[in-house]
């Protein structure tokens, strides 16, 4: 049997689960002298801790084009996948030091983002008498009130390549961070303030199933582009009498065909460089307690981690013949962010509210996002039934100025009238002139047998575009380092103008990749 680096990390889950051999590696015992002797009494203060698991899905596809269910072979063609993965963290305790190095082993890791094998490796001193935490290195913080949702959150970017289905905190991307935190003693605050060199944008897959339908569009536009270019090559070089300059225009078009294969392979590429100062992030944020009610008030400077097209020299190039590939960017933005969370009769509230100011203010950059204001409220609730636990929450975004953006004023500014039929060019513009997004999010929890069974269910629905995500899952925990795990995806895009369409495909009303899938995970 060939051995790959996926079956290693599967056979490591599985020999750690079954030998469940590192319960607690906080003492490592006495090393006695460096030049040897006896023992010395003295403990290390680092912990090693880890899990290793493996999850294999079954996609249920009903739509014949896509890997899945083929009708005329059934259950025989079920795509099947399997994700082995591990983690590995080692964190030192000292009396005003601490640090902490994170590592992570998975396909996606190891095959596109070797970097991030480095999950975090955060160094945190602590001074003035535990008041003061300063903080360095790769990490991912978390800012707000919501419980696994956010709207005031902007630091780290958001890993998509498995759609939505990791956990919030599970598919925050870390990066280089300067954090320190004041608490001051008197008056029950905290000061928060944070600062990064560069940053990372979004990530999505580029292909297999979950690659959403702007990265297959973009994959077009640039394969068009390319395409016309090596045509126009070919042609002068065909036309051309002298065989020196006609030699030049046909390594001229190997050129370009080599340079599409590149970018057509890795669309990302287009993307600038974001590691750099000219996309470093800072913030503030000030929380505190008044009464019954945990409150804060934060401000960001950054960047939106998903890419703005501007298509102004692409479209005019049509004009010419000249094709030109568009320019790719990422806003700048401001946002100043409100929250809060209190209990009221048997309910947790929550919430978040924030203004994102761009560069665009009056809405007639078609290349740039329009100011828009987000929010974000729920609760949650413990049932007097069994032991059942009912999150809720809604969040959404109106967009401002959304009359220049439906009237195609940004376009017509830019380009002039008769380019008002590329008006779906506005980074804003919705071909439903629908300019609010909002969606309900419930969970519901409950667990039997003290902890050993635990079923739950989250569904996410896309109140004005008709989407719906539902993900069962039940874990079965025989002990605690153990856990077994069902669960699944039913994602339905009411037609081709969802969101969930971007990544089910053309958004036909089928389930595509839906999936059910079983799992098995060690912890240590």
């Amino acid at each position: 049997m060939k051995i790959t680096k996926y079956t290693a990390i599967a056979a490591l889950s599985a020999l750690t689960c079954l030998g469940a051999f590192a319960q607690d590696f906080d003492d490592f015992g006495d090393f006695g002298d460096i030049g040897g002797g006896t023992s010395s009494g003295v403990s290390i203060p680092v912990s090693i801790s880890g899990e290793a698991g493996i999850e294999a899905r079954g996609y249920l596809d009903t739509d014949s084009t896509k890997e899945g269910i083929n009708r005329e072979n059934g259950i025989k063609d079920i795509n099947t996948t399997n994700k082995p993965n591990a983690k590995l963290n080692f964190k030192y305790s000292g009396a005003t030091v601490e640090a902490e190095v994170n590592l992570k082993f998975d396909r996606n890791t190891i095959e596109n983002h070797k970097a991030d094998i480095l999950d975090e490796a955060i160094i945190r001193g602590i001074f003035m008498d535990s008041a003061l935490t300063v903080e360095a290195g790769k990490m991912r913080t978390i800012w707000g009130k919501g419980d696994r949702l956010h709207v005031i959150d902007n630091f780290n970017a958001d890993d998509y390549s498995d759609f939505i289905v990791p956990l919030y905190k599970d598919r925050r991307i870390a990066v280089p961070m300067l954090k320190t935190s004041y608490a001051f003693p008197r008056n029950n605050m905290v000061l928060e303030a944070i600062w990064t060199p560069g940053m990372e944008a979004d990530r999505f897959a580029t292909d297999g199933r979950w690659t959403p339908a702007k990265v297959a569009n973009l994959k077009g536009i640039v394969e068009g582009v390319y395409g016309a270019k090596y045509a126009a090559a070919g042609l002068e070089a065909k036309t051309e009498t002298d065989p020196t300059k006609a030699a030049q225009l046909y390594a001229s078009q190997m050129s370009i065909l080599s340079e599409a294969s590149k970018v057509s392979s890795n669309p990302s590429s287009l993307y600038p460089d974001t590691n750099s100062l000219k996309y470093n992030q800072a913030g503030l944020r000030l929380t505190g307690t008044v009464g019954n009610f945990d409150l804060g008030a934060s401000y960001y400077y950054g960047h939106y981690k998903q890419v703005s097209v501007n298509s102004e020299k692409t479209i005019l190039g049509q004009k010419t013949g000249k094709p030109v590939l568009p320019e790719l960017d990422f806003d700048r933005k401001q946002t100043f962010g409100l929250e809060a969370a209190t209990i009221f009769w048997k309910l947790n509230l929550r919430g978040e509210l924030c203004y994102n100011l761009t560069a665009d203010t009056d809405g007639t950059n078609p290349w740039v996002h329009n100011n828009s204001i987000q929010w974000l409220g729920g609760f949650d609730i413990d049932l007097p039934i069994s032991n059942i636990n009912v999150n809720i929450q809604e969040t959404g975004t109106y967009i401002l100025n959304k009359d220049k953006v439906k009237n195609g004023d940004g376009i017509k500014e830019v380009l002039g009238a008769p380019y008002a039929s590329a008006l779906s060019y506005d980074v804003d513009y919705d071909a439903k002139d629908r300019y609010t997004t909002n969606h309900l999010v419930i969970n519901i929890t409950d667990s039997w047998k003290n902890g050993k069974i635990e079923p739950e269910v989250t569904a996410l629905w896309s109140i004005e575009r008709g989407d719906l995500a539902v993900m069962p899952k039940v874990n079965f925990k025989p002990n605690q380092d153990i856990t077994f795990t069902v669960s699944g995806l039913l994602m339905y895009a009411k037609d081709e103008n969802s969101e969930f369409a971007e990544w089910s495909g053309k958004g036909d009303g089928n389930f595509n990749n839906s999936y059910i899938g079983v799992g098995v995970k060690c912890k240590f």
